[in-house]
């Protein structure tokens, strides 16, 4: 147990190269932003940010910008996640319901769970730069309630944006991910995917995939709002595992209980079709947005950087 938490404590001191790299990333664009002086017109800057569960993506772009709001003291600069628009407790059982023997909708986490009408809305607002649409409501997501099934608070908690942005940060774990266009050439990676993980995702069908593909596929609007991308990856997906495994952990010394060993891979193996099935297409966006590249290790010290 103390090893797991010196290892998420250590991870926490690694980041440091990670926001070192990520801010020098991002200064040149807001550099110029100064130059213009804020004019009426200047339309926020978007970074989006990925990063695998457990590799220290939220905690990285928290402390992205804290170190650029400390730079550019005259910037307004947020910060908020893809999960904070998972859809309501009510939107998510009538989702369960609709599909009833799909693991992979059963709950929050996955495409297909997420508000992306409103998520686009909240954009649509941010990037207007026109004061008649503050303030401006980005929602709260509890994962605790509902025993941890998850609900959106109320909107009397929402983060409120009373002034102009100038720097939207969003984070998420899938953020980037592009869907397949081919559903032929979809169920030929999800079959090799499946003979590779036997017997690990004998349940998930076909059509469940197409299903999720085409989720995806809807987040993509999003992604198209982007002027930077910041992406840490690892060469090993698995990793998501050990890391996963170290949060509970580190809950089970907080809180006194968690989940077990097994019930964290089983937690975990639903969201893995995900990542090997889109991890690997994280190019396909890259070469469309100017885009930092971290590539991190198992403690998740950076090894290398690209942009």
């Amino acid at each position: 147990m103390k090893k797991a938490a010196a290892s998420i404590n250590q991870s926490r001191m690694s980041t440091s190269t990670v926001i070192d790299k990520a801010v020098a990333f991002v200064k040149p664009l807001l550099d110029e932003r100064v130059q213009l002086q804020r004019s009426q017109h200047a339309r926020p800057i978007v970074v989006g940010v990925e990063g695998p569960q457990g590799s220290g993506k939220t905690y990285s772009s928290i402390r992205i910008k804290h170190a650029l709001s400390e730079a550019y003291p005259n910037f307004n600069i947020i910060q908020f996640s893809l999960d904070d628009f998972y859809l309501t407790y009510e939107q998510q059982l009538a989702v369960n319901s609709h599909n009833e023997g799909n693991v992979l909708l059963q709950g929050r986490g996955l495409p297909g769970t997420h508000d992306v009408s409103l998520l686009l809305k909240v954009f649509e607002e941010l990037l207007a730069n026109d004061t008649s649409c503050l303030p401006i409501q980005i929602p709260i997501y509890d994962k605790s309630a509902h025993n941890g099934k998850g609900d959106r608070q109320a909107p009397a908690t929402w983060t409120k944006v009373d002034k102009l942005v100038d720097v939207i940060i969003f984070e998420g774990w899938f953020n980037g991910y592009m869907s397949i266009s081919n559903d032929e050439d979809l169920i030929k990676k999800w079959h090799f995917i499946k003979k590779k993980q036997y017997p690990k995702f004998e349940n998930i069908t076909d059509l469940q995939i197409v299903d999720i593909n085409r989720n995806l596929g809807r987040y993509e609007a999003i992604w198209k709002l982007f002027d930077l991308f910041i992406c840490i990856k690892t060469s090993e997906i698995n990793n998501v595992y050990k890391w996963r495994l170290q949060q509970e952990y580190e809950l089970i010394r907080v809180k006194g209980r968690g989940m077990s060993d097994a019930d964290v891979e089983q937690f975990i193996d639903r969201y893995m079709p995900i990542y090997y099935l889109y991890y690997d297409r994280l190019e396909v966006i890259q070469k469309r947005v100017k885009s930092l590249e971290l590539n991190i290790d198992e403690s998740r010290t950076l090894l290398s950087s690209k942009f």
